[in-house]
């Protein structure tokens, strides 16, 4: 008897559609040879678009936190301070890595499940961190599924002069992100997420004033350095050895995505999201995000609850698995990821499944999620041209 192949419903990493899978099957290429140089031009065109910028793209093998450590050690200067904003585990992650470096960081804190606004930033600029050049952020808190406000932030570090480095991991092909317009001067992204492919790429994108920035950095990197993966880029080489295999799945995995559509991909999201959203509405459930990201749905568990439960047991009678809560709301939350490769049918199912969980474990009485989140659906297709 075969092993049941359990089905992902995380933040990340996130299902793989089956064209991605055959191609990881085939055997290597080496990428010293014109044909892994000719697909990497594709994919750096391919990433271009989706970031919705002119410069080019690096690719670097590692996690989505090997690129926010690049950007950081290539923008920022030895004992130098600068901002974060901190409002789950991935902003405390900037914190952790500048300090890894002997940065001094100033932050504005929110509590986990709370939304940064433009105002409450451009103030933050003025005040605290008004001597600060570089300031961090994180566009999608996976650890909470809030969606901070990227264009005001955006605007507020523009009309300051201030360089704004965003982790878009969990956003990029969820949400909009247009580097050029945006006025960003780095962004980071990650394989795993809404591009559909296993762990182990992570994605880069600097602006002509970072360009210009990093040429003056003094902070100690050598497998980091983006300057010389921008020089093999020109060429279209990696300075070190790529993960070939995951550089010739993105190649497909960017072709499905422009294949659907970018509005497309983003209505899909947005959909599913909103479809998620409302079945916990009719189960009596609580959203922990004021904010909520369209890539995953973060669920507070209802007073003397654990949300543990509804992943052990989504995991070990349905074989399903999502994510529970990160540190210190462990217990009190549970996430449903429905980012990259999911389709309506999929998501309903989720949803007959969570329906199907908390009933068991005597949370809820009633019944009627699935119908809720197939009116969703129907809707979206009434409101199609």
């Amino acid at each position: 008897m075969g092993v049941v192949e359990e089905r992902l419903f995380t933040p990340g990493p996130t299902p793989l559609p089956p064209s991605v899978r055959e191609i990881l099957n085939r055997p290597a290429l080496h990428h010293r040879t014109s044909e892994f140089q000719t697909v990497l031009a594709r994919v750096t065109a391919g990433l271009m678009r989706l970031y919705q910028t002119r410069q080019p793209v690096l690719t670097l093998t590692g996690s989505g936190t090997v690129g926010m450590e690049a950007v950081l050690v290539n923008l920022a200067r030895p004992g130098e301070t600068i901002a974060v904003l901190n409002a789950g585990k991935f902003g405390e992650r900037w914190h952790a890595v500048a300090r890894a470096y002997n940065l001094q960081v100033i932050e504005l804190t929110l509590p986990w499940g709370s939304a940064f606004t433009a105002k409450e930033v451009g103030a933050f600029l003025e005040d605290e961190a008004r001597s600060v050049d570089l300031v961090f952020m994180t566009h999608s808190e996976t650890s909470t599924g809030t969606l901070h406000d990227l264009p005001g932030i955006a605007g507020e570090c523009r009309e300051r002069g201030r360089l704004l480095t965003v982790d878009v991991i969990t956003s990029l092909g969820v949400h909009p992100v247009d580097f050029d317009q945006l006025g960003l001067a780095a962004a980071v992204a990650g394989s795993q997420k809404a591009l559909m492919l296993p762990p182990g790429l992570a994605f880069v994108t600097i602006s002509e004033a970072g360009w210009e920035r990093a040429k003056s950095g003094g902070l100690p990197r050598f497998y980091l350095d983006l300057q010389k993966a921008r020089a093999s880029l020109n060429k279209n080489a990696t300075p070190f050895t790529p993960a070939v295999p995951l550089v010739l799945a993105l190649e497909e995995s960017l072709r499905l995505i422009e294949t659907e559509g970018l509005e497309e991909v983003y209505a899909r999201h947005a959909r599913h999201a909103s479809a998620c959203r409302s079945a916990a509405q009719v189960l009596g459930l609580e959203l922990f995000s004021e904010r909520p990201a369209n890539g995953l749905t973060a669920i507070r568990a209802p007073e003397g609850k654990d949300g543990q439960d509804v992943v052990s047991v989504l995991r070990e009678q349905h074989g399903i698995r999502i994510a529970g809560g990160q540190e210190p709301m462990k217990g009190k939350l549970f996430r449903l990821g429905h980012m990259g490769y999911h389709h309506d049918d999929d998501i309903l199912e989720l949803i007959s499944a969570l329906e199907s969980t908390l009933n068991e474990l005597g949370w809820i009485e009633i019944s009627g999620a699935r119908g809720v989140a197939e009116n969703v659906f129907a809707e979206a297709v009434k409101g199609t041209p």
